[in-house]
């Protein structure tokens, strides 16, 4: 059994005209909202093998706080590149190719419109909003990550800010 979180990065400042969308830093109040978010998969999970981000500075910012918070190495974090403006064939495709050696839970944090798709239709469209510094927690009935599929997982616990 694997387990797959995934994140929606957390506020961002407001794009302006200076600052390319990808350089875009946290907000305060997101910065608060991911050290509530950390705070709330404490409580649920025992462990994070493996977080996974878009390299975007607004979700790598989310997944050190996570981090953080947690007590999970930075070594743990994987920046990828082709998770900012990826569609979820993108997305599968990074979860299809983590390893299974020891990374039974991870956290995948990205970037809406693609990352709330992927929680909807995981949970069954149970999750129709998916705001900023939110997460959902999914049961992954596999034994390996190369099997994953988008449907037939299992909705455990959802949180938003």
């Amino acid at each position: 059994m694997k387990r797959l979180i995934l994140m929606r990065h957390a506020k961002a400042e407001q794009g302006n005209f200076e600052t390319i969308d990808f350089d875009r830093k946290l907000a305060n109040k997101g910065k608060i909202d991911a050290n509530s978010a950390a705070k709330a998969l404490k409580m649920h999970l025992h462990k994070i093998d493996l977080i996974v981000s878009s390299s975007s500075k607004r979700t790598a910012k989310t997944a050190k706080i996570v981090a953080e918070n947690l007590d999970i190495d930075k070594k743990e974090i994987v920046l990828v590149d082709e998770l900012y403006e990826a569609e979820t064939n993108a997305y599968i495709h990074v979860i299809r190719n983590l390893s299974d050696l020891n990374v039974n839970t991870v956290l995948l944090v990205g970037h809406n419109p693609t990352i709330g798709a992927m929680a909807a239709i995981m949970s069954d469209f149970k999750i129709q909003e998916f705001k900023p510094g939110s997460f959902a927690v999914f049961q992954i009935p596999l034994e390996t990550w190369k099997l994953f599929k988008i449907e037939e997982n299992k909705l455990e616990i959802s949180h938003k800010p």
